[in-house]
C-alpha cells in the first residue's frame, strides 16, 4: 500500500483508542513511524531489485519482523524525546518514561501496515520464520484510489474547526472497514460467477481503481494466463496469455544467475525471453505476467547477458527504464 495510507491508518489505529494519552506524548510519532517501518526492506533495492522482492515477503513483513521494526521505531522516538528534554525543546516529556507504551503504539502501526499490504494483494509470509505460508486477501489494489480518498477525507476533516482527532480516526477506520467488507462481498460474488478451473498455482489481484473487477493469474504447462472476473456476473474472460516455450540452453543456463534464482524463488507466473544484444551477445530476461501488458511489455525484467560461447557475462535487472547490473557469478 502507499505511504499516505500507511501513515493515516497507522495514526488512526492509535488515535481511535478511548484514552490515547495513556501511551504517552510520543505515541502518535511512534505509531506513524511504526506504520512505515516494515518498508525499511526497500534498502535492498539499491543492491538489486531481485534481492528486494525476495526479502519483501518475509523479514520485516512478517509478524516477528514487524515487532522488531516496531521496537526500533519506539526506540528512535524515545531517544528523540530524551534529546529534546535535555535541550529544553520538549520540556513536557518525562525523561524517565518507560518506552513500552511507545512500543505498543509502534507495534499497532506496524500491524496496520501488514494488514493493509495483505488486503492490497501482497503475498507475504506473516508467520515467517516459523510458518512458511503466503497470506493474501486481495480486496483492493496497491495505492487504491478509493482507500486513498478515505484517508484524504479523514485529513480534511481535521481542518481547523473540524472533527477531533479521535472522531476523525474512528470515521476513517469505520469507512475503510466498511469499504473493505463491501469489496470482500463483491470478490466472493465474482469468484462464484467466474466458474474457474481448479488450477494451481493461482493468484488474485484487484484491478486498480475498479470496484467490481479482479485479475486471476494461473499457470498451465503451456502458458501463464490472466483472467478478468467481475462481480457484475458472467464467466471469467481471458485477458492476457503468454505461451511457455521449451527452455533453450541459454535459458537453462540463466537459472545459475542470482537475478534469476531470486526471481524464480518468489514468482510463480514467470516466463523467459531470449533476444540478441549488441556485440554478439544474447540477452535472457525473465518476467512475471503480473508485471506485463499485451505483447510481453513488462515493467520488470530479471536475467543477464551471455557471450557467443554461452558464458554468462553480466547480470541485469530492468525496472522500467532503470537498469541495474552486477557481475555474473
Amino acid at each position: 500500500m502507499d505511504p499516505l495510507t500507511h501513515v493515516v491508518v497507522g495514526r488512526a489505529v492509535i488515535a481511535a483508542l478511548p484514552d490515547e494519552r495513556r501511551l504517552g506524548p510520543g505515541a502518535a510519532a511512534a505509531a506513524v513511524l511504526g506504520a512505515l517501518a516494515p518498508d525499511v526492506d526497500a534498502a535492498f533495492a539499491f543492491s538489486g531489485w531481485d534481492r528486494y522482492l525476495r526479502v519483501h515477503e518475509i523479514g520485516t513483513h512478517s509478524i516477528a519482523g514487524a515487532a522488531i521494526t516496531a521496537c526500533a521505531a519506539a526506540a528512535v522516538v524515545h531517544l528523540w524525546a530524551r534529546i529534546g528534554h535535555r535541550r529544553g525543546t520538549n520540556p513536557g516529556t518525562d525523561r524517565g518514561q518507560t518506552p513500552m507504551p511507545l512500543v505498543a503504539a509502534a507495534f499497532g502501526g506496524a500491524m496496520s501496515h501488514l494488514a493493509l499490504d495483505v488486503m492490497s494483494g501482497a503475498r507475504i509470509r506473516l508467520g515467517w520464520p516459523i510458518v512458511d505460508v503466503k497470506v493474501s486477501l486481495p480486496l483492493v489494489a496497491m495505492a487504491d484510489p478509493w482507500i486513498i480518498g478515505i484517508c484524504v477525507l479523514g485529513l480534511l476533516s481535521r481542518w481547523p474547526g473540524g472533527l477531533s482527532m479521535r472522531t476523525a480516526a474512528r470515521a476513517v477506520l469505520g469507512l475503510a472497514i466498511g469499504f473493505l467488507c463491501l469489496k470482500g462481498a463483491l470478490l466472493g460474488r465474482a469468484l462464484s460467477a467466474a466458474d474457474l478451473e481448479p488450477i494451481r498455482p493461482r493468484a488474485i489481484e484487484a484491478r486498480w481503481s475498479a470496484l467490481t473487477d479482479w485479475y486471476v493469474f494461473d499457470r498451465t504447462p503451456d502458458a501463464v494466463r490472466r483472467w478478468t472476473i467481475t462481480s457484475r456476473g458472467g464467466p471469467a474472460t481471458l485477458s492476457l496469455s503468454q505461451p511457455l516455450e521449451p527452455e533453450s540452453a541459454l535459458v537453462q543456463a540463466s537459472h545459475s544467475l542470482g537475478t534469476v534464482s531470486n526471481f524464480l524463488a518468489v514468482h510463480e507466473f514467470g516466463f523467459a525471453d531470449q533476444s540478441p544484444a549488441p556485440g554478439e551477445r544474447t540477452q535472457v530476461l525473465w518476467s512475471d505476467l503480473r508485471y506485463c501488458k499485451a505483447g510481453a511489455v513488462c515493467g520488470l525484467w530479471f536475467g543477464g547477458e551471455f557471450g557467443a560461447d554461452g558464458r554468462a557475462l553480466t547480470q541485469l535487472v530492468k525496472v522500467g527504464d532503470w537498469i541495474q547490473t552486477r557481475p555474473a557469478p
